[in-house]
């Protein structure tokens, strides 16, 4: 299970995350995740469930060190929270491209020494009981370092999302996110923010 400690500039609070992934062979996945509140112990629990399907074809190549999944992934599953009674069907699409990787050889193996990588995301969820759509769109640049000092990585990304619904596509708004080992922060151009500490 992934956990992290979280504060946002909006409620300046202390919150435990927490998420589990649960996997089958089938590429199906059941995600669960969540928030505790440290000040007021207020919990927040969402569960989704997904079927997934990879379109294209993936090629290893044993001379390269970083070689992430670039299929285009399609999900169709459901989404339920505690903070709602109602049951969503979710619709998402996601797709990352590899546009640069610097690496090494050494002792005869091959060492990651940096990579750049664009991903693009969209997903739409459906409320039966309302019958309404909403969702959103993303696209994003990632430029790593690995060992940027000698116990050091470092992760930059610049992107934009939008939101969307059944008639329209909302305003874009720019995001960047600046991760170094255990540390993330998230910035917008509003001048909110939100920093993560993975325990």
């Amino acid at each position: 299970m992934e956990t992290r400690l979280a504060l946002d500039s909006k409620a300046k609070q202390l919150n435990l995350a927490f998420k589990k992934k649960f996997v089958h062979s089938t590429d199906t996945e059941l995600k669960v995740q969540g928030r505790l509140n440290t000040t007021n112990a207020a919990a927040t629990v969402n569960t989704s469930l997904n079927k997934y399907f990879y379109l294209g074809s993936s090629v290893v190549k044993p001379n390269e060190a970083y070689q992430p999944d670039t299929r285009l992934r399609v999900g169709l599953g459901a989404k339920a929270s505690t903070s709602s009674d109602d049951v969503t069907i979710s619709l998402n699409a996601k797709k990352k491209m590899v546009l640069n990787r610097v690496q090494h050889l050494t002792r005869n193996r091959v060492v990651l020494d940096s990579y750049t990588q664009a991903v693009a995301r969209v997903h739409y969820d459906f409320n039966p009981r309302s019958e309404t759509w909403r969702g959103e769109a993303s696209a994003c640049l990632s430029h790593a370092v690995l060992r940027f000092t000698e116990d050091q990585d470092l992760r930059v990304t610049a992107g934009v999302r939008a939101p969307l619904t059944q008639h329209s596509v909302g305003q874009p708004e720019p995001f960047l996110r600046v991760q170094e080992n255990c540390w993330t922060l998230n910035v917008d151009r509003h001048g909110g923010w939100n920093v993560l500490y993975d325990l």
